[in-house]
């Protein structure tokens, strides 16, 4: 945003949490590629009745004659139910081969139909339970990630057990540990990365995206990268504008540029101010500028562990550089149509956590708190800058 006199401007400081009660938004972690492949997957099982009281011989034979249920993992169901713990649906198919309802038997889940056939369970196990009749049904092929997920699968096909696992993504106690880390100052970094965003646009350079980059060191942390869209800084248009400098990529230029000095010649080496590539790694922003600086303690690979915060989805080119840099956290605020890293929507490619990639993150979507409804990057409070600002124009000319 500019004042009066056309002056690009900086937004007032964020204050946090213990300066007055602020509302955080909220945090939702994104679907990893193999959760949304396998919501509804289910498979068909043979259930037959039995008395309550040979509940247990039942489960003991049936796992005498098929060991490890044949190879097929169905430890995230009940696998016995009373009748008054099964829907509506599993009653009804019981209904049609038991014309009585007896209160006092539980349905067991015996087998699946692909490994086994009705006639082999009956003659396996009749000699000793007695008559049996069977019937099938659908039940969840996949264990639940959620509490939420095994309560609507219960209520849809059979009792089904969430363990406080997730076979397709992340454990939850990582997810959960990472969210508590960083909810305290998420909307610190999202706040500074619009702010970025909003100087880019104001100035020419970009569309008003912008990202932060953060240290997190013993609960501490900082950022270590500012930068904005610069993808029409001496850049010729109509046109998508130079993708080689979308936020990301120039953050994590920046980055590199420190993380190479202090391997090639020590931390105290200075970076150069000259033309540092098609990637527009030098800042040339206010906010830029003032985080340039803010020397990383990395020692390992590139971006390793780091945190993003992103005012949009980052795109699937800028998602890959994400991946391929090693940051450990990533947080947007705008999901993209072209986005690459949610799975459940756009082009669905869910990048951050895709077993085939040699590196995995975590990913969250931020939403802000309701009293920034209808917020937008030309409503940040701004206070004067117009020393920082002077000569953005004349910069422009030395990014080529």
């Amino acid at each position: 945003m500019t004042d009066n006199n056309g002056n690009l401007q900086h937004a007032e400081p964020y204050k946090s949490s213990s300066d007055c009660a602020i509302d955080r938004g909220s945090l939702a972690f994104l679907k990893t590629k193999l959760e949304t492949r396998a919501g509804d997957n289910v498979m068909s099982v043979h259930v037959t009745a039995v008395p309550v009281k040979l509940a247990s011989t039942a489960i003991g034979l049936i796992r005498t004659i098929l060991p490890n249920d044949g190879g097929v993992d169905l430890q995230h169901l009940r696998r016995f139910a009373k009748y008054h713990e099964v829907n509506d649906h599993v009653r009804s198919a019981y209904a049609k081969v038991a014309p009585r309802n007896d209160g006092h038997i539980v349905f067991v889940i015996a087998a699946p139909m692909a490994i086994t056939t009705r006639k082999f369970l009956a003659d396996s196990l009749s000699p000793t339970l007695g008559s049996l009749v069977f019937f099938s049904i659908d039940v969840p092929l996949q264990a639940p990630t959620s509490q939420e997920q095994a309560a609507l699968w219960s209520s849809r096909w059979w009792p089904t057990v969430y363990k406080k696992s997730n076979p397709f993504g992340p454990h939850p106690s990582i997810m959960a540990r990472a969210e508590e880390d960083i909810e305290g100052d998420v909307r610190k970094w999202m706040d500074m990365a619009a702010e970025v965003a909003q100087q880019s646009k104001a100035a020419g350079f970009g569309e008003a995206v912008g990202v932060v980059i953060v240290e997190r060191i013993n609960g501490v942390s900082r950022p270590v990268a500012v930068a904005a869209d610069a993808r029409w800084l001496n850049w010729p248009s109509p046109g998508p504008g130079n993708v080689s400098a979308h936020a990301a990529l120039r953050a994590i230029d920046m980055v590199s540029q420190w993380v190479r000095r202090s391997h090639e010649a020590g931390e105290k080496q200075e970076i150069t101010t000259k033309n540092v590539g098609i990637f527009r790694g030098k800042p040339s922003l206010p906010l830029e500028e003032e985080h340039y600086r803010a020397q990383t303690n990395q020692t390992g690979y590139l971006c390793h562990d780091l945190e993003i915060y992103c005012t949009h989805e980052p795109c699937v080119m800028c998602s890959m550089a994400i991946v391929h840099s090693r940051f450990g956290r990533v947080v947007f605020e705008n999901r993209m149509h072209t986005g690459g890293l949610c799975a459940d929507g756009g082009l669905g490619h869910g990048l951050f956590w895709r077993k085939e990639l040699n590196w995995q993150l975590l990913a969250w979507q931020w939403t802000r708190p309701t009293a920034d409804t209808g917020f937008g990057f030309d409503q940040l409070r701004i206070s004067d800058n117009r020393n920082a600002c002077d000569e953005l124009s004349s910069r422009a000319d030395l990014n080529a």
